[in-house]
């Protein structure tokens, strides 16, 4: 089981797989001191671990394969949360096995704060990216207009700039942001007629140098 440090690769990954065909997944926060015996059980019940070409050849006979990684928890070191991801194929697996036990979900994965979604683009494009769960987003959302309603441009500015800094900035969280501080730049214009001293929702930063069938760019962040 892969085990990533930050939260950008692990998404990274997860969209990927999603892409590649594993549609099923289970997914749960656990202590760090147990993803090895956990790496070890899937690996034994599911294969986490066996080569390009048994995958290949599984795939051929109608079994199902799987992947397993590891994501951070936010704030919490000392946790993490594993994600198993299964092909279809899962759910025709023998009663006997170690797959029919399993409750698999077949909706778009969630992972920490933020949710998968299929997204139809202005230019006819469909494809996969990474949202802020709503509930994540509105809690962001009301405190910005507190600070707005209240006049507090220095926090602002901080809160604003950590949020372009520390969320992997997947295309649909970008547009969310983006939306996010046009709001509060009118509602601070509006309320204050000052220049909005928050991040600049134009120059929030994009993902590039990573490329997946979902079409969405991802990887180094830098100014869009």
């Amino acid at each position: 089981m892969k085990t990533h440090d930050h939260l950008t690769p692990c998404m990274q990954a997860i969209l990927m797989l999603y892409n590649k065909g594993y549609k099923l997944h289970i997914s749960f926060t656990t202590i760090l001191e147990k993803i090895p015996d956990l790496d070890a059980k899937w690996s034994e019940d599911y294969g986490i671990r066996l080569p390009a070409h048994t995958r290949y050849q599984r795939k051929q006979r109608g079994f199902a394969n799987a992947v397993a990684l590891a994501g951070p928890v936010i704030a919490v070191p000392t946790l993490r949360e594993a994600i198993l991801m299964a092909t279809p194929e899962a759910l025709q697996m023998p009663q006997a096995s170690a797959w029919s036990r399993q409750e698999w979900s077949d909706r778009y994965p969630r992972f920490s704060n933020y949710r998968m979604i299929k997204e139809n683009r202005e230019n006819g494009e469909v494809a996969m990216t990474w949202r802020l769960k709503d509930e994540e987003l509105e809690k962001f959302r009301k405190y910005l207009v507190m600070l707005a309603q209240s006049a507090n441009g220095r926090e602002i500015a901080r809160v604003t700039a950590d949020a372009a800094r520390f969320h992997p900035m997947f295309g649909g969280v970008r547009r969310q942001l983006r939306r996010t501080f046009r709001e509060i730049e009118r509602l601070w214009t509006h309320l204050h007629k000052t220049p909005y001293p928050g991040f600049n929702p134009e120059a929030l930063p994009a993902m590039v140098g990573f490329k997946s069938t979902s079409k969405e760019p991802a990887g180094k962040a830098v100014r869009a």
